[in-house]
Order: structure tokens, then sequence, then C-alpha cells
């Protein structure tokens, strides 16, 4: 266990000096973009979160208007939201 973490301690403080050697060499155009890029990419990772959010409290509402005994209705519910939500086949479920 400690080799392994001493492994990715040093693989992950290597990858941060890279990256900082990287972002220093950049010009000031090119800082703006870079932020403005990662500003885009978060703000479209909490949309994504906010809309999964959203799809799974709607399913589990579903879930719960099918009352107590249903279980091969929730079951259904269940295989739709995962097929929804991971974009899976229908030959896996």
């Amino acid at each position: 266990m400690a080799k392994t973490g001493t492994i990715a301690s040093v693989i992950l403080g290597a990858s941060i000096g890279v990256a900082l050697v990287k972002y220093y060499t950049m010009t000031e155009e090119e800082r703006e973009a870079f932020w403005k890029k990662i500003k885009n990419i978060a703000e479209d990772l909490l949309d994504d979160a906010e809309n999964t959010v959203e799809k799974v409290e709607a399913y589990f509402e579903e879930i719960k208007s099918k009352g107590e005994n249903n279980l091969v209705e929730k079951l259904y519910v269940v295989r739709k939201m995962l097929k929804d939500l991971f974009k899976i086949e229908e030959t896996f479920l």
C-alpha cells in the first residue's frame, strides 16, 4: 500500500510541476483563454449535474407513485432510468 501511494504521489507531483511550467510559459492572452475554457467546462458540468439530479428526482417520484407492492413496475422504472442516465443499450438490460 505504501509503495503504490508513493508512486501515485510522485506521478501527481510531476504532473502538477509540468502543468505549472506550461501555465507560466503561456502568454497573458493564452492564460485568459485557458481560464475562460475552464470556466465554460465547469459551467457545462454543473448544468449536466443539475439536469441529472432533476431526472433522478423525477424517476424516484415515478417509483413512489407505483405503490408498495408493485415491485415489477418499479424495476421497469429503474431499468428505464439506468438506460436514460448511462446511455445503456437495450441488449444489456
